[in-house]
């Protein structure tokens, strides 16, 4: 059963999903403590939806409230299609800015890996594009 992308039910489907992921456990991110934001630039009456990870858990996904996140990533919802998709990879993605990003990129490069495994999270998550 699929649920609607970008919807309060999906980012929490995403946070047990990441939650629950044995490749993030074993990127060590132990030390990984951040916020980050998602929105679709295409869909500006669609609320952003953010997760906050603490110690490599993620303990808060949901709406966007008054917290300023470490990070942004927003794109198309044609793009967040082929991403999700994995008609792009995340790596390429960045690099093309077909997937726009804001924030620390010392930190988004020192944990790329985790990164990508969390694009693929995102992507695990049957959706509903219809929005």
């Amino acid at each position: 059963m699929s649920v609607l992308f970008m919807s309060e039910d999906w980012i929490k489907l995403v946070a047990n999903q990441w939650n629950t992921n044995n490749q993030i456990i074993q990127q060590d991110l132990r030390n990984f403590t951040a916020s980050w934001e998602y929105y679709i630039e295409d869909r500006p009456n669609l609320p952003h939806l953010m997760m906050v990870c603490e110690k490599g858990k993620i303990v808060f996904a949901g709406k966007k409230d008054e917290r300023i996140c470490d990070f942004e990533m927003w794109t198309s919802l044609e793009n967040w299609k082929k991403i999700l998709n994995k008609e792009i990879s995340p790596k390429m993605a960045l690099m093309s800015r077909k997937l726009k990003f804001k924030g620390s990129m010392m930190t988004a490069l020192k944990y790329m890996k985790a990164f990508e495994i969390h694009l693929n999270i995102l992507g695990e998550i049957e959706a509903d594009f219809n929005i």
